[in-house]
């Protein structure tokens, strides 16, 4: 597991709502690109969740890993691309809160998502909509020439957006 992971504390609450993790999915699936970026699907949620460990929801196998080459590399026709958002393993749609920060953090990592600008503007559009549930993304340096974020509780200012060169 990297930095992403996305394994929720113990005292974890839910204060994102189901509206905005609605909200939040449908902006994302009508972004016009995958939500893995540059990455494959494996990469960007191996980064995020043990795939060998979490159970299969298919009852002929047995890890998480063989449901995605399944029913998206060996059948790509079984699940949509927005398949992620309701996959029951993953708790974006009803998990902790930083279960799915930890996956928008991701989202916008200049790792998945290379164009710096586009990123930005990704950001941004995220604080919108997680704003009122009291949560911001925030940029911070990883390395020379690459930012990440963090993700912070809302202080009342407005959130930053990711600003660093690539």
């Amino acid at each position: 597991m990297t930095q992403f992971a996305a394994y929720p504390a113990p005292q974890s609450t839910q204060r994102i709502t189901t509206l905005t993790r609605r909200d939040i999915f449908d902006y994302l699936c009508g972004e016009g690109g995958p939500w893995w970026g540059r990455l494959d699907e494996i990469g960007f949620l191996g980064s995020l969740y043990d795939l060998d460990r979490l159970a299969s929801t298919d009852s002929r196998f047995t890890a998480a890993r063989e449901d995605i080459i399944q029913h998206r590399i060996n059948n790509p026709l079984d699940w949509s691309d927005d398949w992620v958002f309701e996959y029951p393993q993953f708790q974006l749609l009803d998990g902790p809160d930083e279960v799915l920060l930890a996956f928008l953090a991701r989202f916008v990592h200049p790792e998945v998502q290379p164009d710096v600008d586009h990123s930005s503007q990704r950001v941004a559009k995220l604080n919108r909509l997680l704003g009122p549930d009291g949560w911001t993304l925030r940029p911070f340096q990883v390395h020379i020439g690459a930012a990440g974020l963090r993700i912070s509780p809302c202080t009342g200012h407005r959130p930053a957006s990711l600003t660093a060169a690539r």
